[in-house]
């Protein structure tokens, strides 16, 4: 079955190339690529996905791109959306205007909006909103204002305004003289390489 429109359809244990309608469900199958006004995906793999809203349950995808997506006990490598909503979930790398994400672990999320953060972790997360974490942690986190509930850690923060307690192992004026120590490291190992190879 190459291919698919209708206004809905339903997929259940099936691998389908290209699935098109108003509203797709798949249970249980692998589809290459479904495009839809509402998708729900539940116990299934996609490689592309775009829809105003997306849902995954115990699905996986390679991307995913929506107005609001919602992942559930899944897995996505890259996602771009408007509202992302992660539980029990990973996630490598997200563009979004908001993000809630609750017991999951992300590798980067870019946001224009807030983000929450319950009891997950983050290697990065660059937002021009405000970052509000409880129970989590993250390696590098730029927000304009960070609000802190309990046991919560970065590695690197800059922020315009910290409320709560947080466990950061660089502050904004350590992060400069890191930065510029790291400079200074990386001059002297360019030079003593050009020396010794040149």
């Amino acid at each position: 079955m190459a291919g698919e429109h209708d206004g809905d359809i339903r997929v259940s244990g099936k691998n389908i190339e290209h699935l098109q309608a108003d509203t797709v469900t798949v249970q249980r199958g692998d589809v290459g690529e479904v495009q839809a006004g509402q998708v729900q995906i539940s116990l299934a793999g996609v490689q592309q996905v775009r829809g105003e809203t997306v849902e995954l349950r115990q699905a996986g995808a390679q991307t995913v791109e929506g107005g609001s997506v919602s992942v559930r006990q899944g897995g996505v490598f890259q996602a771009k959306t408007d509202r992302l909503s992660l539980t029990q979930g990973g996630l490598v790398y997200a563009e979004t205007n908001s993000a809630n994400l609750s017991a999951s672990s992300v590798g980067a999320v870019l946001a224009e909006g807030p983000v929450h953060l319950e009891q997950s972790g983050a290697k990065a997360i660059l937002t021009r909103g405000d970052v509000q974490m409880d129970q989590s942690g993250s390696g590098l986190l730029v927000a304009r204002n960070v609000h802190t509930g309990s046991n919560s850690g970065v590695f690197l923060l800059v922020a315009g305004r910290v409320d709560g307690e947080v466990k950061a192992v660089f502050g904004p004026s350590a992060a400069v003289v890191f930065g510029a120590a790291f400079a200074v490291v990386f001059t002297l190992l360019s030079w003593l390489k050009r020396r010794i190879t040149g």
